[in-house]
């Protein structure tokens, strides 16, 4: 008896160590994209179709039925029938909660179908035909994998009934494993199959835009950094193409803001940017959306001969922080280059002096140069500022690194921590583009209001005074002020825990828990921000300034924040992973969450605000239990 115990337990382990090879994260790697944080964020085959394409998805669906048959046919060989079960159960549970993969995996379906193969090959013909009438039916590969699972046990007991209860078993697991698709499905959210279109030469390059967009970085403003929806063909992102239901419009509020900007089919940042109070203003009188009347706002500004000191300056990325920087710096009397890898796009803002993409209604200064040449771009510059996301910052500088000048100054727009390596932007140029100066600009400036010449205050900081002073003077304007910092650290902390902030208080204000609950979640973060900075060595003074309470204050507080925006389509009822694709970019703080909570971990900083909302984010919690969790906290001093 024991010795068979044995034997089930060594069957058991091996066919785990089987389940935990997933060749959609592997895949996934190859190509430069975490599978488990683009698309559905789904280790499995469906995803990797969405995110990448049909043939890696084909490839990723072989090697796990693959490996599910082969693990129950390991099993059968070594212990008869209950080998056989035993293997399906663990190669199933290894492939959805794989050690390997910090037990993140897939759902499954693959792995079980091979698994039942294996097991017994009519019954899973029989189950697979069932799964591919309805998929071909419903284009819905959930749909088809759950109406396979239900019939999958009577199927057994017809063709196998020595395995019958084992079938029930099986069967239910999986289900519960699709259990977020179910609530969709019932929603009628559910997303037909669609077809990512990576190929091996966009290995951890930022996806590609459609050329009739304008703007080829994703949008990136000084208040919060953001990426592409990787492969997410723009059927899915563009809401005009795929309306709200009706229960999702009764969920969200007919009343809400969100509903009309999202069914309004624009770029849900430009739409916002033309509907706040303050910008509504500056172009009419009239409470109401502006018509598009494109409107020069530096119309009369006075560019100034600057001499010798006129500088000359490229601007990587041309979303929308990085188009208003340049326009920016032209009016500052500098000669300013602004790069996009997308030529097409590039071309339009050429001809049509507009970033209509991101920023819509506004005519740029005919004084910009476009390229999207990087080394026509760089070669020869004084000044190289960064405008893309923080996840692609290494790989972009690096492209830089060979055509820098000797002496060039750096500056990075974009706040955040690099995933896995919990690195700062500073400490990755460091190792990037070692031979260069690094400046930090940082602060509540949204590209939407210094497009449009709106006052705004942010800090520059650098390690090396003289180069933040040289920046301070090249960015200053009588609408744009800039101070100099030197505590790099507490700048960059507090630029990347703010967004994970901006989603809570979104998530609040989505859940309509009021002002007060919102003061109180902005004050209590500035403690989580200080705690975790002066656990890496930065000055506790910093998170009082412009890039601390200034950043956070702007960021939660406006519908200019995508990362407030997402946090909203939470409280008000959505799945997070819906709501990041709602937002129509994937938002910063959805992934900075985690990084943060990680350094937490490390330095052993209490951070309770954005552990749960990093628990809210990965599904672990609801928002109602993030608020019953915060509220019963142990009693404590407010400044301990």
């Amino acid at each position: 008896m024991t010795a068979d115990i044995t034997k089930l337990l060594i069957i058991g382990a091996i066919a785990y160590a089987i389940g935990n090879i997933n060749p959609s994260i592997i895949i996934g790697w190859i190509y430069g994209v975490d599978i488990r944080k683009e698309g559905s964020g789904n280790a499995g085959t469906t995803n990797t179709i969405r995110v990448i394409g049909l043939t890696a998805g084909l490839i990723c669906l072989a090697v796990d039925v693959l490996k599910g048959f082969i693990a129950v046919t390991i099993g059968y060989n070594m212990g008869d029938v209950p080998g056989s079960m035993v293997a399906f159960a663990c190669v199933v549970i290894g492939h959805c909660f794989p050690a390997l993969w910090k037990f993140k995996g897939g759902k499954g379906v693959a792995a079980a179908f091979g698994a039942a193969l294996a097991l017994n090959w009519p019954s899973a013909i029989a189950a697979f035909t069932v799964a591919l009438i309805l998929l071909i039916v419903t284009r819905r590969m959930s749909i088809g994998s759950i109406g396979a699972l239900i019939v999958y046990p009577a199927l057994v007991w017809y063709y196998y009934p020595e395995c019958l209860y084992f079938a029930i078993g099986a069967a239910l697991f999986l289900v519960l494993m699709h259990i977020s698709n179910i609530k969709r499905i019932s929603k009628g959210q559910e997303k037909a199959l669609t077809f990512g279109q990576r190929s091996i030469r966009d290995r951890n390059k930022p996806v590609e835009y459609p050329e009739e967009q304008v703007a080829e970085y994703p949008e990136e403003t000084a208040a919060e950094e953001e990426a592409p929806v990787a492969a997410v063909e723009e059927t899915e992102i563009t809401v005009a193409d795929k309306p709200l239901t009706e229960e999702e419009i009764i969920e969200l509020g007919e009343d809400s803001q969100v509903v009309e900007d999202l069914e309004s089919g624009e770029s849900p940042i430009a739409a916002d940017a033309t509907k706040e109070p303050a910008l509504v203003g500056a172009q009419t009188q009239e409470a109401v959306r502006p018509e598009p009347e494109p409107i020069d706002y530096y119309s009369g500004t006075e560019i100034p001969d600057l001499g010798d000191d006129k500088c000359s300056i490229a601007v990587i990325g041309s979303g929308s922080f990085g188009t208003a920087i340049a326009n920016l710096l032209v009016y500052n009397g500098h000669d300013v280059t602004l790069y996009g890898r997308n030529k097409r796009a590039i071309e339009l803002m050429q001809d049509h002096r507009m970033n209509d993409h991101y920023l819509p209604y506004v005519i740029l200064s005919d004084r910009i140069k476009y390229t999207s040449d990087m080394k026509k771009a760089v070669k020869g510059k004084s000044i190289v500022v960064f405008a893309v996301p923080t996840q692609q910052f290494r790989e972009v500088s690096s492209a830089c690194a060979p055509f820098f000048e000797d002496g060039v100054i750096v500056v990075n727009l974009a706040k955040g921590i690099e995933q896995k390596t919990l690195k700062r932007l500073s400490e990755i140029a460091a190792e990037t583009i070692p031979s260069a100066t690094y400046v930090a600009l940082s602060g509540p400036s949204h590209a939407e209001e210094i497009v449009r010449n709106f006052p705004a205050g942010v800090v520059v900081c650098s390690k090396n005074k003289a180069a933040a002073e040289h920046i301070q003077d090249v960015f200053m304007s009588d609408k744009f002020r800039v101070y100099t910092q030197e505590d790099m650290i507490g700048v960059e902390i507090a630029g990347a825990v703010k967004n994970v902030i901006a989603i809570t208080t979104g998530i609040s204000d989505g859940m309509k828990l009021g002002s007060n609950a919102r003061a109180a979640l902005m004050t209590r973060a500035i403690h989580e921000i200080k705690r975790l900075g002066q656990a890496v060595g930065a000055d506790p003074e910093t998170f009082s300034g412009l890039s601390g309470i200034g950043d956070l204050i702007v960021t939660c507080s406006t519908n200019l924040s995508r990362n407030r925006r997402c946090g909203l389509l939470i409280g008000l009822g959505l799945e997070p992973e819906d709501a990041v694709s709602r937002v129509g970019s994937v938002v910063e703080g959805y992934y900075t969450a985690e990084a943060v909570c990680d350094m937490a971990e490390k330095y052993e900083v209490e951070m309770p605000i954005c552990r749960v909302t990093k628990s809210i984010l990965k599904g672990d919690i609801k928002p109602e239990e993030a608020l019953g969790l915060l509220m019963s906290r142990s009693k404590k001093d407010e400044l301990s």
